[in-house]
């Protein structure tokens, strides 16, 4: 089922199966892409609680191997609409541990929020356990552009930073193999070849925004609180008409993980009853 809320002229588009972002209109302009399935079917599927993949789709949580899939498993599940308005819609969903096979029962929720100039998404994660629940969150917008060749990404503050490469045989990051993405700069020239190895993954920056540009204009900006890293993504080969800005909390295993999942670079952990909450603001401008 298709949620819409809207304020003036924008408007966003949610739908309860995993509570995706399926459209965002913002003074008039749509600023996601139109999941094409010719060459990607979604639009921002909520990664929890794994992000990419485990070594041989499995990891080790208090000492027993767990199966997790890539990206988990809620993006594929109905959510609730437990609270909405004109301007507001809260999207919940409860998971428990028999049914997904995540030794935790836990609950998570997205709560989108429109403006005339930006949509803001808030999500909460809750451990309904009793020990304390480690897990990856991430976001996957997929932000609409003509041709990625002609795009640039703005961090919000000078980087020097590089980026792990995927091995696309075990789909790990090769820990000693990175390339050198920035050097005291702001300012990221895009090109599909660089997704040849899937992801660009910033393991570690400072900014906690960027700017979308496509021959110098704003397509999007996206800012985030809670999250400790970034991903860039579009398909390999298919030089499609987006780019997904991923600000995550951990990631794939690397190929020195010790595949314990409380061991993961970025992971997140909550104790028993204890919320988290997280932020990630789409902006036009």
């Amino acid at each position: 089922m298709l949620k819409e809320i809207s304020f003036g002229s924008s408007k966003a588009v949610i739908d309860t199966k995993g509570a995706e972002l399926k459209s965002l209109v913002i003074k008039d302009r749509e600023i996601m892409w139109c999941a094409d399935p010719a060459f990607w079917g979604k639009s921002s599927p909520v990664l929890f609680p794994a992000i990419g993949n485990v070594k041989n789709n499995e990891t080790e949580i208090y000492g027993e191997k767990i199966k997790l899939t890539k990206h988990g498993f809620a993006r594929d599940n109905e959510f609730e609409i437990n609270k909405a308005d004109e301007q507001n819609a809260v999207f919940t969903k409860g998971f428990k541990a028999e049914e997904t096979g995540f030794p935790f029962d836990c609950k998570l929720s997205l709560g989108y929020t429109i403006d005339d100039d930006k949509l803001i998404i808030n999500y909460t994660v809750v451990n309904c356990s009793d020990r304390d629940m480690p897990f990856c969150l991430g976001a996957h917008p997929a932000i609409a552009c003509d041709n990625l060749n002609n795009c640039t990404i703005e961090f919000s503050e000078k980087e020097t930073a590089s980026t792990p490469v995927m091995n696309l045989d075990n789909r790990m990051f090769e820990s000693g193999n990175r390339i050198e993405r920035l050097v005291a700069s702001d300012t990221l020239s895009l090109n599909y070849d660089m997704f040849d190895n899937d992801v660009v993954y910033f393991d570690d920056i400072v900014s906690n925004s960027v700017t979308f540009k496509e021959n110098g204009k704003t397509l999007a900006r996206i800012s985030w609180e809670g999250f400790t890293s970034l991903g860039l993504w579009t398909p390999a080969g298919k030089k499609a008409g987006f780019l997904c800005i991923e600000p995550w909390c951990s990631s794939d295993d690397y190929d020195n993980d010790n595949g314990i999942f409380a061991d993961k670079k970025g992971i997140q952990i909550a104790k028993p009853d204890e919320t988290k909450s997280y932020t990630m603001i789409i902006s036009a401008e």
